[in-house]
């Protein structure tokens, strides 16, 4: 009897402890259930986070795109704009010079403006033979044009020269040419200096009157032998008139300009220059004896 009320005493000690452990581990059960919903409501609203941050991000991807399409259609417009601006500059440059030639027409004694492909020949006597001078503006510089002269026949050893001319003064800065020395073919080359005192000779006016000093210095070889000497002179400018001139090319409209040596006075030469053909119609050359009278015969300007 004993026995049997022990074993129920163990059986109902037994259960009591299961039943009291189940208890407390149906608790942490509970616990940890409510844990886990929790972390998967947090999770939920995680994943609903990301979902409405990856909705901005491709709102945002949509906004850069929209963006790149204006940033390509400004570089688009910007280049057209540049397009557009080179072509108004370099039609604005094209009126500019299309304006200088109209005030250069318009306006009588102005220096010339020349253009490649302009060219002259003047004829002129020397004892008893006739030579030709020709002259062509062969290139232009920003300040300078480039001409070339060429005598037919040779007119006193002198062959050809090629100048460099100051555009506003049409005086050369450099030339270089070829000639002969007492029978001795040689090239030269030489450098102008000009210094004006009382103006300059264009614009021409009738009444003008001022002093300009010229300097060139010659390098030239002959016979293998270098030679180098420079050439000072003074000289004295004189606008007399304006009247009319008839030579071989036709009748002119011109500036009758005197040149005398400042020293002396003496006359050196007079010339007649015409707005028409951009240069001088005619020149009589007192250094030579006789004078010498050169004519133009043609042009082209």
């Amino acid at each position: 009897m004993k026995a049997v009320l022990l074993i129920v005493v163990l059986v109902v000690g037994v259960l009591a402890g299961f039943g009291g452990g189940f208890l407390v581990y149906q608790g942490r059960i509970s616990d940890l259930e409510s844990d886990l919903s929790t972390k998967e409501s947090e999770l939920t609203e995680a994943q609903d986070n990301i979902t409405s941050l990856q909705g901005q991000i491709n709102d945002l991807q949509e906004q850069i795109n929209d963006l790149y399409g204006q940033v390509n259609a400004l570089n688009s417009s910007l280049l057209s704009t540049q397009a557009e601006l080179a072509e108004a500059i370099a039609n604005n440059t094209l009126l500019q010079s299309q304006l200088e030639e109209a005030q250069a027409e318009l306006m009588k004694g102005r220096v010339p403006i020349l253009h490649v492909g302009d060219w002259w020949v003047m004829d002129f006597v020397f004892n008893e033979t006739t030579y030709t001078l020709t002259q062509n503006v062969t290139g232009e510089g920003a300040d300078y044009y480039i001409t070339y002269s060429e005598y037919d026949p040779p007119f006193q050893g002198r062959y050809n020269r090629t100048d460099w001319v100051d555009k506003s003064t049409l005086n050369p800065v450099w030339a270089e040419g070829q000639s002969e020395y007492m029978g001795t073919p040689y090239t030269y080359n030489v450098t102008f200096l000009y210094i004006y005192y009382g103006g300059v000779l264009f614009p021409l006016i009738v009444g003008k009157e001022f002093n300009m000093t010229e300097i060139m210095t010659y390098n030239m070889t002959i016979g293998g032998t270098p030679y180098t000497y420079e050439y000072n002179m003074s000289y004295i400018f004189e606008v007399e008139t304006i009247e009319n001139v008839t030579v071989p090319a036709g009748t002119f409209t011109c500036f009758e300009i005197n040149m005398r040596n400042a020293t002396t006075g003496d006359l050196i030469y007079v010339t007649w220059y015409s707005d028409e053909a951009k240069t001088w119609v005619k020149y009589v050359d007192y250094t030579t004896t006789p004078e010498t009278t050169y004519e133009l015969r043609d042009y082209s300007v």
